[in-house]
């Protein structure tokens, strides 16, 4: 039987045990070369490089590249019991240019090092804390008190890597006065390596306490949090920044490139992306104030997917959720004003390719091939969700339209409409002598509608909404053209 002594000393040498693998760290042994070249390899797996470029050939890369990507070669060294990382500076467009001569939103930053320590289990493990230069092009330049870089590189099969850069106390500034503060700012990257060389790609930008001042000191913009998460499923990222180099250098050497040797690097950078992706912006406790007027919501989403993307088109969803808008002080039509609402249209058989080779091709979005490509395509547009909620009233709206090549305004289908509260609101604007023409034709929807009692006792307006093939817009079975008065 042990005694009390003996359980002691067991204790002590298993506490002295315990500590000694505390002090040494995840590190078993000396960092070979061989260790060196795989976390190396994994780093360029996780974020390929578009090689030696100048920095104009840079510029031009990061327009055509939808990935985050390195603008040089990581470089890892031995270092004792680690391994010293060169890591090179990065760009990632965040958005392509919304207005001619407009420069796209790119997030960037400088070349640094970090330290990696090797793990029993053949992992890899990143640090640092030192600043680095960052900037938001078109915004500014990012400042923070700290920075600090975490993250874990396993080149195992399935490669997979996860890097994580947290600002703290954060300022944008750029040719303003006024800029954004953010009490925290992280940028979280992971990469899975899947088949054929593919791999899934996530990237997330999270944003805690974001204040900012609008001009003339009028108000300010608060968010608590803002989630902005982009995940690309089944990427060539390596294909693809490749593809993009070979596009750019072939673009700036068009007189001498044969014909059609742009158009297949264009198809080849397309092809690099997934089959399917999504991407979503997601904001909590956001609060507006500007002179006397100050908006509350506690959430807004905003999200854009795509599927089944080929040459042949892909289906995408567009969704838009928000909850609990408030708006201050109250107004006159505040019972009638959407509170809380959900969207969400489906579009199948989208000229997804299409649309990204004329973006790739700097095609301006009105041009006369863009209009007949969409004139085109067979598309079929579903509203699968749309309901508006407010105090005293709400929406709901649903059904599909279709591309018909022989239809006079080109599409055919047929939607779903459901009024709540139409009767108390066309009582307050005829009431109101400054909506005299809202109420007017407030007043001929509601008559168009067919009025139906819910389960609550409430009455509601439906409406069965055909859009004809012979160009007729059917309402309940009117024709609305014929009802409008040839004057409005």
């Amino acid at each position: 039987m042990e005694t009390g002594e003996n359980k002691a000393m067991r204790r002590s040498l298993c506490l002295a045990f315990g500590l000694g693998m505390l002090a040494s760290g995840p590190a078993w042994a000396q960092a070979t070369a061989e260790g060196a070249a795989r976390l190396q390899a994994a780093l360029e797996a996780w974020q390929p490089s578009v090689g030696r470029l100048s920095l104009d050939e840079v510029d031009a890369v990061t327009r055509m590249t939808m990935i985050p990507f390195s603008v040089s070669d990581w470089q890892v060294t031995a270092d004792g019991d680690g391994y010293r990382v060169a890591v090179p500076g990065f760009r990632w467009l965040l958005s392509g240019e919304l207005e001619e001569h407009q420069d796209p939103t790119v997030l960037s930053c400088d070349a640094e090092s970090v330290r990696a320590v090797p793990t029993s289990a053949g992992t890899f493990i990143l640090g640092s804390d030192r600043l680095l230069a960052c900037r938001v092009g078109n915004i500014g330049r990012i400042v923070a008190k700290s920075r600090r870089v975490t993250g874990t590189v396993d080149p195992g099969a399935p490669a997979n890597t996860t890097i994580v850069v947290t600002f703290e106390q954060v300022s944008i500034e750029g040719g303003t006065t006024r800029v954004p503060t953010i009490d925290r700012l992280e940028l979280t990257r992971s990469a899975k390596a899947v088949a054929d060389g593919r791999v899934d790609l996530d990237a997330d930008i999270t944003i805690e306490g974001l204040a900012y001042p609008f001009p003339d000191g009028v108000g300010e913009l608060r968010i608590d949090r803002i989630l902005f998460d982009c995940g690309m499923p089944g990427t060539d990222a390596a294909g693809l920044t490749r593809s993009a180099v070979a596009l750019m250098k072939a673009e700036r050497r068009k007189t001498d490139a044969a014909p059609d040797t742009i158009g297949p690097l264009r198809d080849r950078v397309i092809a690099g992306l997934g089959k399917v992706g999504t991407t979503t912006l997601t904001a909590a406790g956001l609060q507006a104030k500007r002179n006397e007027v100050s908006i509350g919501l506690s959430s807004l989403a905003v999200g854009f997917g795509y599927r089944d993307f080929d040459r042949d088109g892909a289906g995408i969803t567009l969704r838009l959720d928000m909850k609990d808008l408030s708006v201050g002080p109250r107004w006159r039509y505040a019972a009638w004003t959407p509170t809380d609402s959900i969207m969400q249209v489906s579009i199948e058989g989208f000229p997804f390719w299409e649309i990204f080779d004329a973006f790739l091709a700097d095609r301006p979005a009105d041009s006369q091939e863009d209009q007949e490509l969409f004139r085109r395509a067979r598309m079929r547009l579903s509203v699968d969700a749309m309901q508006l909620s407010a105090p005293d009233a709400a929406l709901e709206f649903g059904g599909s339209v279709a591309r018909v090549p022989d239809a006079v305004n080109g599409w055919a289908g047929a939607l779903r409409l459901r009024l709540t509260g139409i009767d108390g609101l066309v009582k307050a604007l005829q009431a109101d002598p400054k909506a005299s023409q809202a109420a007017a034709g407030l007043t001929m929807v509601q008559v168009l509608g067919r009025q139906t009692t819910l389960p609550d006792g409430r009455t509601a307006r439906d409406y069965e909404i055909v859009i004809d093939p012979s160009g007729k817009v059917l309402v309940n079975g009117a024709d609305v053209q014929a009802l409008v008065p040839k004057d409005l």
